[in-house]
């Protein structure tokens, strides 16, 4: 038993290990989530969502009252006012107040309620903008996936056109060491093969810078080993660029775009903005409320009060002995003179006061109206931006139309010339066997039919790539089908 548990063990950490050091495959939809959760760009668009959240949720605490405490502690020296008595003073005394204030407002012209709306709307609008710069990270990463893709498929017919040349070289070779063909044949081979040679390097060089850009949008350093699905796309059987009509398309695209809804949204909160502004012709009201209370050193509990009386003096009246006595006046005496301690003073001269609170606007120098001048310039300039953001969007959608269109005719010409010079090509091979055509003429051939693959490798990614614009436009998800 325990060599079965150490061989699991044993087992679990090989495939641990193994699983840790696998290179994972990225399709396009990973990449566009990861690049979601990690571009600069989306998280700076991310941060100013929730600032505009924040800023929402302080418009609704407006409507609060607001509570404050207050503490004041001290010594004041010279002639003073008790805050005890409200006498003057010139003893040094210390002092300390304590109290508690609250406010509410009641009626402020409706600005609370205005700014609440704004506030969302102003939400709204950053949310969108957010969505749209997420959805044109994502039509970025799709270029860039589809480019390392061609660019993969090229790098593939290059590689093997340089082993088909150095096949034919070795051909021509010995043909020529046989002596049936000239030494010249050797030298039209060597060409074809530096070309060839060159379309690799060339297509190599393609692939890393495309590699690199996909890097950078999904913010991976540059020597992290990326590899992405190699999945087979064929072209949609559906797909009908002809077909595809301006106005269905723009008014789909109106209702899923985001930057349209941002659009929308800030004509709202500019809206918002002119109520706002007029709220400040309109008196506010608001109750408060406060409690409050002091100490001081010099506040004292009152002192025996006694009368002075003089020692008698005898003296002798009408005859007869009398005693006089004086009575001075009655003084306070200093014995038994004590502080009032500190929690009876705070309950003695506890206070509180409640009121309303009325403020009315009777003249401002005119800002109150310029205000709502430019309130209702802010609400025609978010208009005027709907428009130009409605207009860029007929424009793009109207070249997306068209580069797909372009596109399919491109590619079916490609597809044309490319079976034309492929049965050419192969033509070229069976006359060249039988020696009715030389060398030149065969490679020739071949550069030709090379170019027309590529040619076609080019125009069918091309023509993927303008659908995938078409699909965005049309709300639908962007995923290699």
């Amino acid at each position: 038993m325990k060599y079965t548990f150490k061989t699991a063990a044993i087992l679990a950490a090989l495939l641990w290990a193994a699983s840790g050091t696998a290179q994972e495959i990225w399709t396009l939809e990973r990449c566009i989530l990861y690049a979601q959760e990690n571009n600069i760009t989306l998280q700076q668009a991310k941060a100013n969502v929730k600032t505009t959240i924040l800023a929402e949720r302080q418009a609704k605490a407006s409507r609060l009252p607001s509570v404050s405490a207050s503490f004041n502690a001290g010594e004041q020296f010279g002639r003073t006012i008790d805050p005890t008595t409200n006498q003057f003073s010139t003893i040094a005394t210390g002092y300390n107040s304590v109290g508690v204030s609250a406010g509410i407002s009641l009626f402020n012209g409706g600005q609370i309620h205005h700014g609440v709306r704004q506030a969302a709307w102003d939400t709204q609008a950053a949310q969108a903008d957010a969505d749209q710069s997420a959805n044109s990270l994502a039509l970025q990463i799709a270029q860039a996936y589809l480019n390392i893709l061609l660019f993969e498929e090229q790098l593939q017919n290059a590689q093997k056109r340089v082993s088909q040349s150095e096949e034919q070289l070795n051909v021509t070779q010995k043909l020529i060491d046989a002596g049936n063909l000239p030494m010249a044949d050797r030298y039209n081979i060597l060409a074809q093969l530096a070309q060839a040679q060159q379309a690799e390097v060339q297509a190599q060089n393609s692939l890393d810078l495309a590699f690199l850009t996909l890097k950078q949008l999904l913010q991976l350093e540059p020597d992290f080993e990326l590899q992405i699905e190699r999945p087979v796309i064929p072209i949609p059987a559906d797909a009908d660029p002809d077909a595809q009509t301006l106005t269905p398309l723009y008014n789909t695209a109106l209702n899923t775009q985001p930057n349209i809804r941002a659009a929308e949204y800030r004509i709202k909160s500019a809206e918002e903005g002119i109520y706002l502004a007029k709220s400040a012709y309109w008196p506010s009201v608001s109750l408060f409320a406060n409690l409050n209370s002091n100490y001081s050193t010099a506040y004292k509990l009152p002192g025996n009060y006694l009368q002075i009386v003089e020692p008698n003096y005898p003296i002798r009246l009408d005859g007869e002995n009398k005693t006089l006595q004086f009575i001075g006046d009655t003084v306070r005496v200093p014995q038994n003179i004590n502080t009032v301690k500190y929690l009876d003073q705070i309950d003695q001269n506890f206070g509180q006061s409640v009121g309303l609170s009325i403020n009315i606007p009777i003249y401002q120098n005119g800002r109150v109206r310029l205000n709502v001048e430019r309130a209702r310039l802010n609400v025609l300039n978010a208009q005027l931006q709907q428009n130009q953001t409605q207009q860029q969007l007929k424009n793009d959608i109207q070249t997306a139309i068209a580069n797909a269109r372009a596109g399919r005719r491109q590619l079916e010409a490609a597809q044309k010339s490319f079976d034309a010079n492929e049965i050419a090509y192969q033509n070229t091979v069976k006359r060249h066997e039988l020696g009715a055509v030389n060398t030149l003429d065969l490679t020739t051939a071949k550069n030709n039919l090379d170019i027309a693959e590529n040619d076609l490798t080019l125009a069918r990614y091309d023509y993927l790539f303008k659908l995938k614009i078409l699909d965005f436009y049309e709300g639908r998800p962007l995923k290699l089908d």
